[in-house]
């Protein structure tokens, strides 16, 4: 007579056979798929967590079987234990998911959104990344709890301790919880984005918007860890919004190049009018704007036709040397400070 190890023995095996099955049917997809593909990155990532979680389920419900409910009692039978197993295993897939998502977030989101700005594209891979963390959290915790059978009057006697501890303890973990909510729900900004914290003498791009803190990279490239509750109480000016910068050059000319000053203006408006890197719709100017120590100054401003700062630099250039060229070709000249010492 066969005892009941012998007639169960064909499940761990048939686990085997169905995790290998499901390791090469995930490899044989996803080098269908295209490469660089989130498609392909998604099905490769999901080889571990699911052959696993085959594994792991099969053999825990081979082994509670074996022992029985007299060995090993259990609020659930050995289907339940292997039905949690196999909900736990696919939450760990989702969450390979999630951290390969934001892995290479700039490249997927081109292909999921490839109508939208880079800007919208990360914060929506950004919200959905907490969005998914929060889901995952608190189905974990829910379904480990009804699996070990706890009561729900002690759910909610854990809940009355959690709820005093935060209004007696963690007033400051609360408010930057909140913070970064409000920061999702306001968007004052978002990964990508280089801001200034004037208050604080502090600029950086964005790196992460966490729950309680966001980090930045300063022009250094060193991060800095700020509490999300600094934003609601302090002033932050986005850099990344600015729609078009403005460029402002001073320069001078001699006292002897007076006659020279109407032609030089009138030279550089018609070269301001014709450029096409320049907003046309705010207001471009070059006047003559007072009498110096040494020199006649004449200020010459307009804005860029984006807010780029890459763009910003290349006008100013552009038209720093486009002043001297017109200073030079009316042979005007740009004076410097002199000081003559007269020894008694």
């Amino acid at each position: 007579m066969l005892n009941p190890l012998q007639l169960s023995l064909p499940i761990p095996l048939l686990g085997i056979l169905l995790a290998a099955g499901a390791w090469l049917s995930l490899q044989l997809v996803g080098k269908r798929l295209p490469s660089g593909s989130l498609g392909r990155a998604l099905v490769l990532r999901s080889r571990l967590s699911l052959t696993l979680t085959i594994l792991v389920s099969s053999t825990a419900w081979w082994l509670l079987s074996l022992l029985g409910p007299e060995l090993l009692p259990l609020p659930m039978g050995s289907m339940d234990v292997r039905n949690e197993l196999i909900f736990i295993g696919l939450i760990w897939t989702l969450l390979r998911w999630k951290g390969e998502i934001w892995r290479k977030a700039d490249t997927y989101s081109q292909q999921v959104f490839p109508n939208l700005s880079q800007r919208e594209r990360l914060y929506l891979f950004d919200l959905s990344d907490k969005l998914l963390t929060v889901l995952v959290v608190v189905i974990i915790s829910l379904e480990l709890l009804r699996l070990l059978g706890t009561p729900t009057a002690l759910l909610a006697t854990a809940g009355g301790f959690g709820a005093a501890a935060l209004g007696f303890g963690a007033r400051t973990i609360v408010e930057n919880g909140l913070s970064g909510i409000s920061l999702y729900i306001n968007r004052p900004f978002v990964v990508g984005d280089l801001i200034r914290i004037p208050a604080e003498d502090v600029n950086g791009t964005v790196q992460t918007i966490s729950w309680f803190y966001t980090e930045l990279r300063d022009p250094e490239r060193q991060p800095i860890f700020i509490p999300n509750s600094i934003f609601t109480v302090k002033p932050i000016i986005n850099v990344a919004r600015i729609d078009s910068r403005r460029v402002w050059i001073d320069f001078g000319l001699r006292y002897d190049d007076r006659a020279a000053i109407e032609p030089i203006i009138s030279e550089l408006r018609e070269q301001l009018d014709s450029n096409t890197s320049i907003d046309h719709d705010k207001s471009a100017a070059v006047h003559f704007v007072g009498y110096g120590e040494s020199s006649l100054n004449l200020r010459l401003l307009c804005y860029v036709a984006s807010g780029d700062i890459q763009a910003a630099w290349d006008l100013q250039q552009e038209l720093l040397l486009r002043i001297g060229e017109v200073v030079e070709k009316h042979q005007a000249g740009m004076p410097f400070p002199t000081r003559s010492l007269i020894r008694g």
